[in-house]
């Protein structure tokens, strides 16, 4: 049994495998060289697939150890015909990952300019230079590419980094993963999605609704609609737009009216006052 962050796995290697029926005489198997683990949070087994095709003969009653170090499984001796007395390692860090794990990022989504505050949640996190990669596309890394954008972490608590999301002009409105690594180790196993958007422009953006009327009931509230649109004059179709808006009196003065922002997530805001 290996500890790993979000769930522990428990990993078995070679053994024996055959079919043995009620009241026939029992007869050896076939003995197996293969690797599994078991997430002891979804109860799912899964092979695990060794990047080199070179592999140990097969073999029963092996010693298994467990190298937190170097995220290793080691496994010595066992019987197969015979005692037997050699050494192997396998590297599993792709599966036990790293000791910290991303959960979650709110938002999930936007500008294409970047610098937008995210909160990312998560376990095992620590103050030691945590790195946030924004990487194109809808799959998670094993190792940092060159196409992700990368920018620092801020450590707040053992469950909860902030950050300001990146330019990511270069790749364009998409989505992208999100993963995290801390003091140059691995990239966490988990991630999440985020999505960028084109950036709203304000003169592109239309402005609808009664509120905008000449003519209108004293001392009632109103209200009107903006429609976010982008540089190509695109309807936004989500929210997370910071729009200024003044409404003041036909007067020498001027004298400003309170008003207020509803974003309302679909690319429009409604403005009452």
């Amino acid at each position: 049994m290996v500890e790993a962050i979000p769930a522990w796995k428990y990993f078995i290697f070679g053994g024996e495998s055959a079919n043995f029926h009620e009241g026939q005489p029992r007869s050896y198997g076939t003995t197996l060289q293969t690797a599994c683990y078991l997430d002891m949070e979804s109860l799912v087994w899964s092979e695990i697939k060794p990047e080199s095709k070179v592999a140990p003969p097969p073999r029963e009653y092996a010693s298994l150890c467990y190298d937190a170090d170097d995220s290793k499984l080691i496994t010595f001796g066992g019987w197969h015909n015979g005692w037997m007395n050699d050494l192997w390692c396998l590297n599993v860090n792709k599966v036990v990952g790293p000791p910290y794990s991303i959960s979650s990022i709110e938002p999930n989504l936007g500008r294409l300019s970047g610098q937008d505050h995210c909160v990312i949640t998560g376990v095992g996190f620590r103050d030691n230079n945590p790195m946030v990669y924004f990487t194109p596309g809808s799959v998670a890394l094993d190792a940092p590419g060159k196409n992700s954008v990368v920018v620092p972490g801020l450590w707040v608590s053992g469950t909860e980094l902030t950050c300001m999301t990146p330019d990511f002009a270069l790749h364009g409105p998409r989505e992208c993963v999100v993963q995290l690594i801390m003091s140059s180790k691995d990239l966490t196993t988990t991630h999440c999605d985020f999505n960028f958007f084109k950036n709203t422009v304000s003169h592109k953006s239309l402005c609808y609704g009664t509120g905008l009327l000449e003519d209108m009931a004293v001392g009632e509230p109103v209200e009107f609609f903006i429609q976010a649109r982008n540089e190509d004059s695109e309807n936004r179709s989500s929210g997370r737009d910071a729009f200024s808006v003044r409404i003041y009196t036909d007067d020498e003065e001027k004298a400003d009216i309170a008003s207020e922002i509803v974003d309302n997530g679909n690319g429009t805001y409604t403005v009452k006052y």
